[in-house]
């Protein structure tokens, strides 16, 4: 069998071969999701010299005769500020031609001029302020400050996190290039599993269904097709053929029991195997499988945490390759307990942080949900094992 190790890399590497289809997005709507193409700025951050406080923007030395106020979205003065003078100035103003700096508003005070034998008013520094303030330059936003016209502003596999949005909107852009989300199908197998209601002796409940559209989602793509198919093979044959997404994602039959048909199904239908088992604890009978026409199935085992394990380690990073994101990097911890590992296997664990450090969640049975339920992420336990105290890779969740 494949390492775990091993077999996340080539399932990212697969996904990453597929081809992909480009739309542009509002900015309103671009949330979570993956950038096509590398976005270079149209116009300088900011685009005119502003004021980063509210007071006075002054020229040469006090006192200053006060002008008229400058406001946020003021068009920028023609004339430049002459030698001696001062104007109020909002955040956000512009900062006219000529100016020295800003003096901030509490470190100010202004007066009628008599000792100037006029009426206007002056400004002048209060003991508050330095001897030397304002500075040159000080509490001014320059032209480019941020970025210059032309300057790279996000990079190709960025997942659009708010920031980002309001980095674009704030550059001029109204829509950006996105990759379009893959779409999935997915068959369910199992003749023991029920949509509904308490199971009876023998049943199980569908524990996909509900879950797959919002994890599915998290991880950028979305479902196309949804079914369940009975244990047989020409069923399973024909869910594998119902749909042209070009991901498909199977949950059951990877075993090699009697009611196990995965494998043959692929068989029939041409498939490479590129992952036939991997080296890991529980799911480790996860397959996945590449068609004539490129187009990839993705069988995940039956139970619960199992299936879970396997997407999070195989599915999550096949979807960020087919994305051009980058590959998620693991996480790490530091234990509160020493986690055994006897086998020479990888060992998946579901973790809850704690004050004292990572430490296991119960239930963690391949058919039990409740560890991954109450879990902060999971732990790549490697054969042998690992001691308390020290620091340990995780898996991250998406949730």
């Amino acid at each position: 069998m494949t390492s775990w190790a091993d077999a996340r890399q080539r399932a990212y590497l697969l996904g990453s071969r597929v081809p992909r289809d480009v739309e542009s997005m509002p900015l309103a709507t671009s949330a979570g999701r993956t950038l096509s193409a590398d976005v270079f700025s149209p116009t300088a951050l900011p685009g005119y010299a502003s004021s980063a406080m509210d007071g006075w923007v002054v020229s040469g030395s006090a006192p200053w005769r006060l002008g008229a106020a400058i406001l946020a979205g003021d068009t920028p003065a023609s004339t430049p500020l002459g030698d001696g003078q001062a104007r109020p100035i909002a955040t956000g103003g512009p900062v006219p031609q000529g100016a020295h700096g800003v003096l901030r508003s509490e470190h100010g005070v202004t007066a009628a001029g008599t000792e100037q034998g006029d009426d206007d008013l002056w400004l002048r520094a209060n003991p508050e302020a330095r001897s030397d303030e304002p500075r040159a330059g000080e509490h001014i936003r320059p032209i480019g400050e941020e970025a210059a016209r032309g300057d790279l502003l996000l990079v190709a596999g960025s997942v659009l996190t708010p920031p980002r949005i309001a980095l674009a909107a704030v550059a001029g852009l109204d829509a950006l290039p996105v990759q379009r989300s893959p779409r999935i199908d997915v068959t369910l197998l199992g003749d023991e599993v029920i949509a509904g209601g308490l199971p009876r002796p023998g049943e199980v409940r569908d524990a996909y269904s509900p879950q797959f559209p919002g994890l599915f989602g998290l991880v950028g793509a979305e479902i196309a097709i949804l079914q369940r198919v009975s244990d047989d093979l020409d069923s399973t044959i024909h869910a594998f053929n119902t749909g042209d997404a070009v991901l498909h994602v199977s949950t059951g039959g990877t075993g090699r029991g009697p009611a196990d048909h995965v494998r043959a199904a692929l068989a029939e239908l041409g498939a490479t195997l590129e992952l036939d088992g991997v080296a890991m604890r529980p799911g480790h009978p996860v397959i996945l499988a590449r068609r004539p026409d490129g187009r990839l199935i993705l069988c995940l085992p039956g139970n619960p945490l199992a299936a879970m394990v396997a997407f999070l380690s195989f599915g999550q990073p096949l979807i960020e390759g087919m994305l051009g994101r980058r590959l998620r990097p693991l996480g790490s911890v530091v234990l509160a307990k020493d986690v055994p590992n006897p086998s020479r296997q990888t060992r998946l664990v579901t973790f809850a942080d704690t004050d004292a450090g990572a430490t296991v969640t119960p239930n963690q049975g391949s058919g039990m949900l409740r560890g991954l339920a109450d879990a902060d992420g999971i732990l790549i336990v490697p054969a042998g094992g690992c001691l308390a105290g020290e620091p340990v890779a995780t898996l991250p969740l998406h949730w």
